[in-house]
Parts: structure tokens; C-alpha cells; sequence
């Protein structure tokens, strides 16, 4: 979804430039592979042939009626037309590969649908997604059969991780979709508008339709300012290959078999199963077992949870017998490596081409100081390629760079009964050091699917050479203080713990990382935590701003497993070191140049936030409410927008359980500081 390539330009510049001469830069099992008849909108506008007399088949399939109605005006209708020609007849030939692909997925898709109580058109979305491929990867890393980014993947139960990715399991992700659909046409209460926020997130189109006043998609769509060419086509493409696929035969098709599924079954793997050797034991070849199990990126099991693997019902007594005893097998996804002396894990990790988490999550067992000849278990990838990056966007290409000068800090993602303890252990570092790098207070319960920072070991830092130090002047950027001591800009952030570029302040000591010095750099305390009591009006996000924080922080900080807060809660402030942010009666608010801009995200995410100079507190206003009258087309979102609340603050007010509650002409309250 949201294939956008003016978003994806910079991040892919920045990223074949930062990759140059890194090992890990292959990761061919999440590359972007989608057909161009899928996502590049520009060229397909530029081949659709307009005026071409409809054949009586081209009208009848025209006529067809689905369960999904759509009020077309002429023009929309002669777009669905183009449409449809160009997948019937200009691209035929990659309609029918399309089709043949879909058969073994379409009955299971059109049980799930059924069992949402979705309509059943929703059956070739996956077609204008990615063709019906589990394989898929846009440019911009949404995967799967139904395209789906990594961060929404989450929200509706899909992992995506160094071991697997679920977004290509066609059974686990048509649950998925089917969740997520479902949550669109509950906000939008239409199916245009649903279909064109499943393409461009429900966050754009609910803007739109505030800034515009429109509430008809194919309104919105008239005015190329509003969306983009992708979206606004989205909806007549998927109306062209619905009745294409309504009338297959119609139109010279082959009909489909809907028989053609294989017959699985799901047998239960424990964690870290070398599933190479299953496939071997099971008769089948590891691209067999990958075309049933497409969502294994190695050819282990996640070594902390239990796992279903897909296999042929005819394999499944065979399957289990291997799992009972599968020592009685020779490996194969499983390999070892012997530890040399005084190897590290950091060390030996780049030698075994695995990230140092995943790899003591293999060897849980071993202690952190590797014996010289220790035997160390390793996991080989699905596709004997690359065994470290995570395709998170196009800027999740490139792996952690060497240790020997200084590499960014490593992130984890909080799972599910995880705790400080076992995370240090993990990565081989102190839990005083992980706290620490992660300006935690105590070391108390986590926030499942939180991110923390791993600091390097004790061991990883002794060999590093000692770092340099160097004072800012006004003018100064990071890029060129970096080419000034020959020093990779990101190393040089990630030793000083700056978000992005823009933390750079005159006057601000930077440790100069690889640099020469005559004492080691000293590693900066962590920063005590303050509290903060909610007053009305008051914001998860205006508080994070107000004590310079990231408000995921914030709210892993407190427990928070959403945005609201409740006026008298009292809220813990996780390393801020300063006190609040205030602005006087007649100051603006902050521009959006103080605020962590979107194209900063992916970069400011890697480092841990770093506290800067308190300012003069000044004289806050008192907090007041005002009523506001709901206009014909607004939205919660985009109220919201307009007198910058967080959408969840204004339905808590308004004691509103969902978006679509708010109606045209109600009365709502407005809090603001």
C-alpha cells in the first residue's frame, strides 16, 4: 500500500550511497520485485488507449452489477473502460498469469471474507495489490500478497522480523487484510473510500476529505492536488479487474478451478526447528517447502516460539515423527561455527553473518564470554543470501557497520514476556548499561513492541580506538565536521546520541569517534526522570514536545497502550533533564521546523534522543474549552488537524467511541491551552 515513489527518491539515494561497500547490502527476499502493471500508475496511464470501441462482451462485463455499488458518473465509467481493456486485451497475457497464480489462494480468501461478513468483491484486491504474489515488495517495502507495510502488519498481528514475515503467509495476512478492512469501512461507512484509504492510509484520505469538504472518492479524485495519481486511479482499477474476474469466461478467460488449493495441514514446529532438515525428512525440496511456507526468511524456526508449518496432508505423520526426534537427522538450515580466541559475540556474529541478538536468541544456553573452541549454533537463510536486514522501506538495506570504529546503536523490539534482564543477557550487555542507553529510571514492565536501544558491550567498546573531541561553531554541520576527521556522519550521531542533523547545537562538545585522544571518552549518565500532572487541554504528544521527549517514550514510560490521557494523571518523564516547554500568551505555537519531521523519522529512530539546554520557562495560559459546530464532510481527524489536538483527546471529550460517531451539525468541545 502506499507505494509512493516521490516519498521513496531521498530514502533510496541516502541509502545507496550509505550502503557503498557494506557486506550486507543484498537482502533479495524483501527487493522490490512488484510488476510495473501493479504499481507504476504513470506508465499505465501512458499506455491505456482511450476511444477504442467496446466489443459486446466488453459491454456486458461493463453491466455486471457486484456486491460492492458504485455511482459512476460518465468519466469514471470510461476510466473503468480503459481499465479494462488494458488488463483484457493490452495485458492479457498478465492477467491470465495473475489469475493462475491466485487459484490456490482464492478459496481460502473468499471463506475469510465471508467469515467478516465483507463483501465478497474484495476477492481481487490482492490482484491490483501485487498480482496475487506472496512474494511481493513494493519500492517502498509494503510486502505481501496484500501489500501491507511493516508497521500496519503489526497492528493486525502479522510479525515481521530477522526470522520471518508474515505478510507473505497468504493465510495469516488474509486475516489480516480482512481485519483491516473491515476497520476502514467501519470509519469511512463507504467502500470507495475505504479502498482508497487501504492504498494511502486512513490518515491521508480523512485529511482530504476535511481540506476538501468532499465526502465522494470520485469527487476528491477529480482534483489531482488532493491524491496522487495511484489513488486516484485505485478505485476504477479495482472496478476494472472486478468485472474481469466476474466474467472470465465472458470475456475469453479460463474459468477458475476452485479446487486447485493444495491440501495442508499445520503441524506445530518448536522453536529454532532446523526446517530444512523437516523438508528433507518430509520428501521435498526447500523450494517446495518455501512455496507452502513462504514467510520463513531462514531455514530455522524463531528459536522462542512455537510455530505452524504448512505441509501436505499425505507428509504430516512424517513431519511429526521428524519433530519428535529431530536429532536423529542430519542437519541442514542449522549450521555451526567454532568460536576463536577471545572472539566476541559482536565478533562473531559478522563472522556468522547474523545480527548478535538473533544469534545468542539461538544459543541462549551459552555464557557471555565464548570459550575459545565454544561450538555456536547459526541459522542460513531461505535464500542463501544475506542474514541481516529487515526491510523495513527502502532505508532498511544497509546492516550495522563494522565495529572497529564505533557503529550506531543497535534496536530491539520489546516481545511478548520479555524483560530488561533477559534483553541484556541477550545482547550481552548490563542491565544498567541497557537502562541507560534507554534513560530508564527502573527497570519495571515493558511495553510490548516498544523499541530500545542496545549499547555495545564492554567488550565491543575495549577495541575500539579511542574518540577525539571537537566543539561546535555557528555554522557547523554534522556532514562537515564528519569529512573533517574522515568520520561516517552516522557514526559520528550515534556517538553522540543525536536524533537527526538538526540537533547540532553551537557551542555542543562532540565525541569524535575513531578520533586520537589522550583519555577515552566517558559514557554520559543517564538523566533523571520527572513527573507531570495531565492538566486540561494537555496531550500525550504536546507534553512529549513540552519536555523535548519522543512520545512513544513517553508512553512506554507510563504504561500507556494508547495516546489518552485523563487530567490529575500523573505522568513520569523519561530522561527529559529539563523542565517544561511553556509559550507566552501571544507566542505562535512551534512551526513544524521544532517539530520531529516525517522525513527525519526513519533516521531519528535509530539514536536515542539526547537532551538539550532547558529554556526560560514562561508564563503558561490557563486552559479553556470551546464548542464547535460539526460542517457537512469534516472528520475527527481533520478537526483535529485544525485546531491541533490528538484526534483520541477530541473523542475522549466528546465521550465518542469511534470516528464515525461524530455527525454534521453536533456540537463538540474544543480543549485548548
Amino acid at each position: 500500500m502506499a507505494r509512493y515513489i516521490l516519498f521513496a527518491i531521498l530514502p533510496v539515494l541516502l541509502v545507496l550511497s550509505g550502503c557503498a561497500g557494506n557486506k550486507y547490502e543484498k537482502n533479495n527476499d524483501m527487493r522490490a520485485n512488484l510488476e510495473p502493471e501493479v504499481w507504476d500508475t504513470t506508465q499505465i496511464l501512458k499506455d491505456l488507449k482511450r476511444g477504442r470501441p467496446l466489443t459486446k462482451q466488453e459491454k456486458e462485463a461493463l453491466a455486471s452489477r457486484g456486491a460492492i455499488q458504485f455511482n459512476l458518473d460518465v468519466a469514471d465509467n470510461e476510466e473503468v473502460q480503459m481499465f479494462l481493456q488494458y488488463f483484457s486485451m493490452d495485458k492479457r497475457g498478465t492477467m491470465d498469469k495473475w489469475l493462475t497464480r491466485a487459484q490456490p489462494y482464492l478459496p481460502y480468501v473468499r471463506a475469510v471474507l465471508a467469515s467478516y461478513n465483507l463483501p465478497p468483491d474484495l476477492i481481487v484486491l490482492p490482484f491490483i495489490e501485487s498480482g496475487y504474489s506472496t512474494m511481493a515488495y513494493s519500492p517502498v517495502g509494503a510486502g505481501g500478497m496484500w501489500q501491507f507495510m511493516p508497521y500496519t502488519a503489526r497492528r493486525f498481528g502479522l510479525t515481521v522480523d530477522w526470522w520471518v514475515d508474515e505478510r507473505r503467509d497468504p493465510y495469516k495476512s488474509t486475516v489480516a487484510a480482512a481485519k483491516y478492512l473491515s476497520k476502514l469501512y467501519q470509519m469511512f461507512g463507504d467502500w470507495n473510500l475505504a479502498l482508497a484509504a487501504y492504498n494511502a492510509g486512513e490518515g491521508k484520505i480523512s485529511r482530504v476529505m476535511a481540506a476538501s469538504g468532499q465526502c465522494d472518492f470520485f469527487d476528491i479524485a477529480k482534483d489531482p492536488k488532493l491524491l496522487k495519481a495511484e489513488t486516484r486511479h485505485y478505485v476504477p482499477k479495482f472496478l476494472a479487474v472486478l468485472k474481469i474476474f466476474q466474467n472470465l469466461q465472458t470475456l475469453g478467460f479460463h474459468k477458475v478451478n476452485w479446487q486447485a488449493g493444495p491440501n495442508l495441514k499445520e503441524v506445530p514446529a518448536p522453536g529454532g526447528t532446523d526446517l530444512a532438515a523437516l523438508a528433507q525428512a518430509c520428501g521435498l525440496s526447500w523450494d517446495q517447502f518455501r512455496e507452502y511456507n513462504p514467510g520463513f526468511r531462514r531455514m530455522v524456526s524463531p528459536p522462542d516460539a512455537t510455530v505452524n508449518v504448512y505441509v501436505p496432508v499425505a507428509k504430516e505423520p512424517i513431519a511429526l515423527a521428524y519433530l519428535k526426534t529431530p536429532g536423529n537427522y542430519p542437519s541442514s538450515g542449522l549450521q555451526t561455527v567454532t568460536a576463536q580466541a577471545g572472539e566476541t559475540w559482536w565478533a562473531l556474529a559478522r563472522r556468522a553473518n547474523m545480527p548478535v541478538a538473533e544469534l545468542r536468541q539461538l544459543n541462549p544456553s551459552l555464557p557471555e564470554t565464548l570459550p575459545s573452541g565454544q561450538t555456536v549454533r547459526v541459522a542460513a537463510s531461505a535464500f542463501s543470501i544475506d542474514n541481516t536486514a529487515l526491510a523495513e522501506g527502502p532505508a532498511a538495506a544497509c546492516a550495522p557497520k563494522a565495529l572497529a570504529s564505533a557503529a550506531k546503536p543497535q534496536r530491539h523490539r520489546v516481545n511478548k514476556g520479555e524483560s530488561i534482564g533477559s534483553i541484556a543477557r541477550k545482547y550481552g550487555v548490563s542491565t544498567k548499561e541497557l537502562m541507560a542507553a534507554n534513560r530508564m529510571k527502573r527497570a519495571g514492565r515493558l511495553t510490548l513492541g516498544a523499541w530500545l536501544v542496545i549499547p555495545q558491550s564492554a567488550s565491543s567498546r575495549s577495541i575500539q580506538t579511542a574518540s577525539a573531541s571537537h566543539t561546535v561553531q555557528r555554522g557547523e554541520t554534522i556532514s562537515g565536521i564528519a569529512d573533517k576527521y574522515n568520520v561516517d556522519p552516522d557514526a559520528l550521531m550515534a556517538a553522540n546520541h543525536l536524533r537527526s542533523a538538526r540537533d547540532l547545537l553551537a557551542g555542543q562538545k562532540l565525541s569524535i569517534p575513531g578520533g586520537k585522544s589522550s583519555a577515552p571518552a566517558v559514557a554520559a549518565a543517564a538523566l533523571p526522570s520527572t513527573t507531570y500532572t495531565v492538566r486540561a487541554g494537555d496531550t500525550l504528544s504536546g507534553i512529549s514536545r513540552r519536555f523535548n521527549v519522543d512520545s512513544r517514550q513517553l508512553a512506554a514510560a507510563n504504561n500507556l497502550s494508547s495516546s489518552v490521557v485523563r487530567i490529575g494523571q500523573s505522568l513520569t518523564i523519561p530522561g527529559s533533564g529539563q523542565r517544561p516547554r511553556t509559550f507566552a500568551a501571544r507566542d505562535p505555537e512551534p512551526t513544524k521546523k521544532n517539530l520531529w519531521a516525517p522525513k527525519a523519522q526513519a533516521q531519528a529512530e535509530k539514536h536515542p534522543a539526547a537532551a538539550k539546554t532547558p529554556p526560560t520557562p514562561q508564563k503558561r495560559q490557563a486552559a479553556k474549552s470551546v464548542n464547535y459546530k460539526v460542517s457537512p464532510g469534516e472528520t475527527v481527524w481533520g478537526i483535529a488537524k485544525k485546531f491541533n489536538v490528538e484526534p483520541s483527546s477530541l473523542m475522549a471529550w466528546n465521550n465518542m467511541k469511534s470516528p464515525s460517531a461524530l455527525q454534521a451539525g453536533s456540537q463538540i468541545t474544543i480543549r485548548k491551552d
